[in-house]
């Protein structure tokens, strides 16, 4: 059964998670490999963005 668990990150911390993610150094992609060498670049960014803008990190405290 798959339980619930709350999460408590200080907002400092999510400010510098945040902060670390926007300045990610993308590399080039080997043009036409897709996901052939590793990671897909455009997923890559999505996921990023994601959790740049969008992920609900649970119960933020202060601090």
């Amino acid at each position: 059964m798959v339980e619930p668990v709350d999460v408590s990150i200080r907002e400092a911390t999510l400010d510098d998670l945040r902060d670390r993610l926007a300045r990610t150094r993308w590399t080039d992609e080997v043009a036409g490999a897709g996901w052939e060498y590793g990671t897909n670049l455009d997923y890559l960014r999505e996921l990023v963005a994601y959790w740049e803008n969008d992920f609900e990190w649970g119960d933020k405290k202060g601090g």
